[in-house]
């Protein structure tokens, strides 16, 4: 169960000053109620968030004028001199003019109408008018239409969840409309208020819908949530319900999370997911309730072996003293959710959640030896781990789960607070024995994967490399749940490892036979090479979309396949390659001839045939018509790939990273190939933020760049970032170069990490030209906030640094970044 939400003196002043600013506004309507209208058949009525005394700086003032048998006349004169006072203080006020019958009406027909008017109150006028208004709206709108009250309410709330689901949302999540958000809460009080009549927190509780813990949880979350909605108002300057990325550093500071801001935004979004997930748990579980309550769901009773049973496709635990001290009778109601895919019974949910959590007895021993790690395999094992989250039960069988709950890193790479991350790449890997079946059977012990999916972020916040530490904390957890030493020491083996995958396929050149081999020599066996496999690949969809896409993939199952071949065949030899170059010159010859001849090994061995075959055409074209440079431009999915042939000349690769930084275009991939002839082949994947890419446009800059020699500099200097109202929080320029020898046999390998800036590659490749080195390939890897680029160089002679000047270029560079990001 999440940890209670931070509690600072901001938020209990946040709560006051919403309820007074709707109580200064109530003052004011009714000081210009006009006398001559008290005993006359007319009220106004605060509907919405002003009906609930909640008016945050910018919100609207919602009325409605109820009338009876007024003139039109006399209602506009009243109207008026509401209006126009409140326009004149500034006031954004929505309103209607409505008879009794008018309004009615129209609730039927707009169900956000007649969802506000459940918080109408009056504020001034006729009391009387006010008291029909009530028992009509109950006897016309509600009574007898319950059910299908509450399905309408269901359905707009899966409506505006799918949209306030989406990634960008999750970062810069919508504290009033998204998933769990105030909106949320709204709902519960109205499904409480209108199918059972109950009004308040305390009121749902005492007729059992949430227990007394969730009461308090509601509450906190929700003044919580309150308090930062009132701050992005002021910050915003609007009515600004979404936490765009400029304003959660502000607010971060403001609301006593600290004065540096990076840590500060960190505490601060996790307890907005803290609270918001709260929120949401609790929802959930009531409106499911509420369906059995009305007979929604099946009406059926089914007893199950172990005393469980189903009631209305709910599982039920039947003897409840027996689970409070037999702890492997619980985790057996887990399992059960884990094979089955059934929710819990509200009944069992509420025990468990009340009962379960206070206890301080439990010990790890206590559980039948690796029963929690089955059920990790089983096909709905994140349902069961969700349920065992929001009960306390996961906190129990593993402590240290207690406080990744909620935990959210400051970079828009990750879109998940920690904890749900962990149990989604769990659910990533249930679904990859599925659809990547084809080399499951190398897995051996799926227990050792599962529970590595679920702990290899684990030590994420704490001090030290998380990997590394992680590692340490998986083998002591593993040897808890009663694995042997061997299988503790594959679980920490994937932990440790975890990353591994990624930044060799993504930052290596694949072609060299040094870097398969050196990756199988860490490897050691196929069988943790599979499991290292299927873990990247659900830690990375686990991730978010900007962490996986289909070139990502390719390079994953490059490097496997390649890896896994020398544990099946042996190491890979020299006669091998050759018999590969050469069964792919063959066939290549029979269709382009002799132009095969100038193409080196490292570009036919870099991808397969049906993908070389289209740029060797190209290739082709560009030497028949003797054009001056070749642009050809692809899209692939969110991605374009882009195609330049030309003859080389010095510093051809600053002269194009520094034109995609004209045209906005931020460089995701590249592969440079200089041919036998000096006719460059160099591939970039790159993303426009335009979603678009205008060839004319570019192709013109590339003439009055490369063929021209115009002056890049000036351009660049001249060219503004586009425009964005939503800006990132700026981040401390912290970056690391690296630069060794080791990983290739021929080139000496540069790698950089370093925070996004435009313009930041062609300062780079710049940086390293000057030296003087020649870039003859690049790797490049960009995660929306951060980059990873690596360079293989060579001299002008063709040769590899000798190790001083690695150290004189490393330190060049870190000085060159420093100027940078300055």
């Amino acid at each position: 169960m999440p940890r209670a939400i931070k509690s600072t003196a901001p938020l209990l002043a946040a709560r006051s000053s919403v309820t007074n600013r709707a109580k200064r506004v109530d003052k004011l309507i009714k000081s210009l109620f006009p006398p001559a209208f008290r005993k006359r058949p007319v009220a106004i009525l605060a509907v919405g968030g002003y009906g609930r005394k909640e008016l945050c700086p910018y919100s609207d003032v919602d009325l409605l004028f109820l009338h009876g048998e007024l003139s039109e006349e006399e209602l506009s004169d009243l109207v008026e001199k509401v209006l126009y006072s409140l326009w004149d203080k500034k006031f954004e006020v929505g309103y209607r003019v409505c008879s009794l019958e008018e309004v009615l009406g129209d609730a039927r027909k707009d169900f956000s109408l007649l969802t506000a008017l459940l918080d109408a109150r009056l504020v001034s006028g006729s009391r009387k008018l006010f008291k029909k208004f009530k028992e009509l709206f109950e006897t016309n709108l509600i009574s007898g239409k319950r059910k299908e009250f509450f399905q309408v309410l269901k359905e707009t709330r899966q409506k505006r969840l799918e949209i306030y689901q989406e990634d960008s949302f999750l970062l810069q999540p919508n504290i009033k409309e998204g998933l769990g958000g105030l909106r949320d809460y709204h709902l519960l009080l109205w499904t409480a208020r209108i199918l059972f009549g109950l009004e308040t927190l305390r009121d749902i509780e005492r007729a059992g819908l949430i227990s007394t813990k969730e009461k308090l949880q509601l509450k906190a979350a929700y003044q919580f949530l309150l308090a930062v909605r009132e701050e992005l108002h002021f910050q915003a300057k609007r009515h600004e319900d979404r936490l765009y990325f400029e304003y959660q550093p502000v607010i971060a500071v403001k609301m006593g999370f600290g004065y540096e801001a990076e840590g500060a935004i960190s505490k601060f979004m996790t307890n907005i997911y803290r609270a918001m997930g709260q929120i949401h748990e609790i929802v959930e579980a009531v409106l499911d309730h509420v369906e059995l309550t009305l007979g929604l769901l099946p009406d059926e009773r089914k007893k199950l072996e172990g005393g469980f049973e189903v009631i209305s496709g709910r599982l039920y635990l039947t003897y409840r003293e027996r689970a409070l001290w037999d702890w492997p009778y619980v985790l057996k109601l887990f399992m059960l959710q884990a094979e089955t895919g059934l929710k819990l019974h509200h009944l069992t949910r509420l025990f468990l959640k009340e009962n379960l959590i206070s206890s301080k007895t439990f010990n790890i021993v206590n559980i039948e030896g690796s029963f929690f790690t089955k059920l990790l395999v089983k096909p709905h094992a994140y349902l069961a781990l969700k349920s065992m989250r929001e009960t306390g039960f996961l906190s129990l069988i593993l402590p240290e789960f207690q406080r990744v709950l909620g935990l959210t890193q400051f970079d828009v790479y990750h879109v998940h607070p920690l904890d749900e991350h962990l149990l989604l790449t769990v659910q990533e890997l249930s679904r990859l024995r599925k659809e990547r079946s084809i080399y499951w059977d190398r897995v051996e012990n799926e227990e050792v994967l599962f529970l590595a999916g679920l702990l290899h972020d684990i030590a994420k916040g704490l001090p030290g490399r998380h990997e590394e530490v992680g590692a340490e904390m998986a083998y002591e957890i593993a040897m808890k749940f009663g694995f042997s030493k061997e299988e503790a020491q594959n679980v920490s083996r994937l932990v440790r490892d975890h990353l591994s995958m990624v930044e060799t396929a993504f930052r290596r050149d694949l072609t060299e036979e040094k870097v398969i081999v050196d990756f199988a020599k860490k490897m050691k066996d196929l069988g943790h090479l599979t499991r290292l496999y299927y873990l990247t690949i659900a830690d990375s969809r686990a991730t978010g979309p900007n962490a996986w896409n289909s070139w990502k993939a390719a390079l994953i199952d490059e490097l496997y396949l390649k890896t896994a071949k020398i544990f099946t065949e042996g190491f890979l030899a020299e006669k091998q390659a050759i018999s590969e170059l050469e069964a792919k010159e063959k066939t290549l010859k029979k269709e382009f001839g002799s132009l095969v001849d100038i193409l080196p090994s490292c570009y036919l061995l870099y991808a397969p045939l049906e993908e070389l075959k289209p740029e060797i055409n190209k290739l082709k074209t560009f030497k028949e018509k003797s054009l001056p440079f070749l642009l050809d431009i692809s899209k692939r999915k969110d991605l374009f790939k882009i195609l330049v042939i030309t003859k080389d000349r010095p510093e051809l690769f600053v002269r194009l990273t520094g034109i995609f930084t004209l045209h906005h275009l931020d460089v995701r991939l590249a592969r440079i190939f200089t041919l036998e002839d000096d006719t460059v082949l160099d591939i970039f994947e790159v993303h426009s933020p335009c979603g678009e890419i205008i060839k004319d446009e570019l192709e013109k800059t590339f003439k009055d760049v490369i063929l021209q020699n115009l002056d890049l500099e000036t351009r660049l200097k001249e060219t503004r970032p586009l425009f964005s109202s939503i800006k990132k929080p700026s981040k401390a320029a912290n970056f690391q170069v690296s630069i060794n020898n080791v990983h290739s046999d021929f080139f000496t390998i540069i790698e950089v990490y370093a925070p996004d800036k435009r313009g930041l590659l062609y300062y780079l490749a710049k940086a390293i030209s000057i030296w003087p080195l020649n870039i003859e390939r690049a790797f490049i890897s960009n995660k929306e906030d951060l980059v990873s680029d690596v360079f293989y160089v060579r001299t002008p002679e063709g040769e590899k640094l000798s190790d001083e000047e690695t150290k004189s270029l490393e330190k060049y560079l870190r000085n060159k970044l420093k100027e940078f990001f300055q």
